[in-house]
């Protein structure tokens, strides 16, 4: 089947183009003005055509958890906000740290056919920081990337050999920065806010500290890593200057780091749909991120999709699971506080939500716009105005900070290998 897109706008992360597309089964085979007929054709005047986004960090709940995510559902969240290609993290229940759910997960991404999902497998078996998993049969199963998500390595020995292990496969190890000692039983950042409502704080530096850790490791044994959800300022003057000394080092950002901060429990009356981890930060630290952003120290900006069920976060909010969805906001979210903002241009974000992360994780012909390439396209209205409403958020679980939102630019269609896996048109007649 041959897809024509016709007068679209297309943006790479280093170029910006008026051509068509031209789509035939899973790939581009032209790009240019075109004149032969197609089977379907889209007339995208006045829109932006953006490589498929990538995110590289996304909970899918699954297996275990299905009643606040499922694969099919996580799916169908990415491909209305834009994303052709996830990454799900392992701690899940089970875990998945073995052959058998990493098999399970690609058929089942495959079987359903809308996005694809790369599993990311567990370093230790359990996520229980005591044993290797089997780094070379996970490779094998089809695992790009390893991670204890959310449960970080205290042993640094295990840690050194995971790096070191990791390296032999060309598998990159996605570090959550944080250290339990000082932030296990907190529920927000240590402020004056912690202070007046006498809420147990954590403090800026467990991140920190991890991450200073995490990066003397890799300068040490001169391997590559990838730092999980950076917030703090002194978290990016590390990497900065890791950076600048040759470590390998790589990391991401959320859009809430740029957006929110403690203040805003406070204005929110403490609902959990505001309670992450990392916690929201103070103003230095919203600058700080827009300014790394800015720079290139942060490389990549993925969501943290967190799905909780409604009970979860109606708990009070120091009992609540930290996290939030954000699949189906992101893009949006980050066009409206960095593009419109002129942080970034929308070259830049498209460099930092779909050609870095494809370039880091090497995934060929995804992340750029070319003939040749995998037809994985987001067709974006920018001019779009639209509000965040509980009503059409098609993930699961509804928990997210940002209902009410006035959101800039909206995906209008989501390709994924040349098919059409969303249309914002017949999914709002649904």
């Amino acid at each position: 089947m041959k897809i024509l897109i016709r007068e679209g706008r297309i943006v790479n992360f280093d170029a910006i183009q008026n051509a068509d597309i031209l789509i035939h089964n899973s790939r581009i085979i032209k790009i240019g003005r075109i004149e032969e007929k197609a089977d379907k054709e889209i007339n995208a005047r006045g829109k932006v055509i953006l490589p498929g986004l990538i995110d590289m960090h996304t909970h899918l709940r699954t297996p275990g958890w299905e009643d606040r995510e499922d694969l099919t559902t996580g799916s169908l969240a990415a491909a209305k906000g834009g994303f052709t290609t996830i990454f799900c993290m392992p701690n899940t229940s089970p875990a998945l740290d073995n052959e058998g759910y990493l098999k399970w997960i690609i058929k089942e991404a495959e079987r359903i056919g809308i996005v694809d999902i790369y599993p990311v497998g567990a370093i230790t078996k359990s996520r229980e920081g005591k044993e290797l998993t089997e780094f070379g049969i996970l490779k094998k199963a089809g695992c790009l990337c390893l991670s204890d998500d959310g449960d970080p390595l205290e042993d640094v020995s295990l840690l050194r050999k995971a790096l070191e292990y990791a390296g032999m496969f060309n598998l990159l190890i996605i570090s959550h920065c944080e250290e339990k000692k000082l932030s296990y039983t907190g529920s927000m950042t240590e402020s004056v806010i912690s202070s007046k409502y006498g809420m147990e704080g954590i403090p800026s530096i467990s991140e920190s500290i991890g991450v200073f850790r995490d990066l003397e490791l890799a300068r040490y044994l001169k391997v590559k890593i990838h730092l999980a959800h950076i917030s703090t300022k002194r978290s990016l003057e590390i990497i900065k200057k890791a950076k600048e000394e040759g470590v390998r080092v790589t990391c991401e950002t959320a859009p809430h780091y740029f957006i929110l901060k403690v203040e805003d429990l406070e204005k929110n009356n403490f609902h959990a749909n505001f309670k992450v981890n990392p916690p929201l930060g103070e103003e230095e630290d919203i600058e700080a991120v827009k300014e790394a952003i800015k720079e290139g120290v942060i490389d990549c900006i993925a969501t943290d999709h967190a799905p909780h069920s409604i009970a979860e976060k109606e708990l009070p909010f120091t009992k609540a699971p930290f996290g939030f969805i954000g699949l189906e906001f992101a893009f949006a979210l980050s066009y409206t506080y960095l593009v419109k903002r002129k942080i970034i241009d929308l070259k830049g974000l498209v460099e930092k939500m779909s050609y870095r992360p494809a370039n880091i994780l090497g995934l060929k012909d995804k992340g750029y716009i070319k003939e040749g390439a995998f037809a994985d396209l987001a067709i974006v209205d920018l001019n779009q105005t639209w509000e965040v409403n509980k009503k059409d958020i098609v993930s699961k679980s509804k928990n997210t900070p940002f209902i009410g939102y006035i959101l800039h630019g909206l995906i209008e269609y989501t390709f994924h290998k040349g098919k059409i896996v969303y249309n914002r048109a017949v999914s709002s007649r649904l």
